[in-house]
């Protein structure tokens, strides 16, 4: 009889204890990202999480991952966020495969950031059995945002060496394709993701976002 009475308190003492001392979500902003906007124009945002193990794995200094909803429309973001010449790079396409997603259809689109050019990001469709989703990504550091990782990196390793500092930024915007209406999901991701740009901007944006951070 004892035994079972010490279970039962060491149970109750750990669901007390994680009450009082709620594990941190790893994936939702702790540092520069923190003030990423929870709303963009009528899109509604809540933090999501990412598994111990897949945090570890990206070696991040920030990161964020959120669900944002407006109307029956859904969208996702992730920013994933490095500083001091750790350039965090990574191919997003391995992430869906992993997950077993097959990757069809890379190209770009061009994504309204209120600049004149507007950013260039990458495009892919990823799909899965009852699951297709349409996927923009691109890479942001001082005064650059871009498709190219390579001219990313450049960028970074560049401000690195003038500044003794740098910071870089992966930025990934999803939204799943209902009932094989892929130009609505692409009408409705080009809305979410251009408002995403052009939030992330004074975030985004050298001395008075993350690159001023040490």
């Amino acid at each position: 009889m004892i035994r079972p009475l010490v279970v039962l308190s060491l149970m109750l003492a750990t669901a007390a204890y994680v009450q009082l001392h709620p594990p941190a979500n790893l994936a939702a902003g702790h540092g520069v990202l923190r003030t990423c906007p929870e709303r963009f124009g009528d899109w509604n945002g809540t933090d999501l999480s990412f598994e111990d193990a897949v945090v570890e794995e990206l070696k991040a200094d920030d990161l964020l991952i959120r669900r944002y909803q407006r109307g029956n429309d859904v969208a996702w973001l992730c920013v994933v966020y490095h500083q001091n010449r750790r350039y965090g790079a990574h191919d997003p396409h391995l992430c869906y495969e992993s997950q077993g997603y097959v990757v069809e259809r890379s190209t770009h689109r061009r994504i309204p950031d209120g600049s004149a050019a507007g950013i260039d990001a990458n495009q892919f469709v990823a799909v899965r059995p009852h699951d297709r989703r349409l996927v923009y990504y691109w890479w942001s550091t001082a005064g650059l945002s871009t498709s190219d990782i390579g001219a990313f990196r450049s960028r970074m390793a560049m401000t690195g060496a003038l500044q003794n500092r740098s910071w870089g930024a992966f930025v990934r915007v999803e939204a799943l394709i209902r009932e094989g209406d892929e130009a609505g999901a692409m009408r409705s991701l080009d809305d979410f993701a251009g408002r995403v740009a052009v939030g992330l901007t004074p975030l985004l944006s050298g001395d008075t976002g993350p690159g001023a951070a040490r």
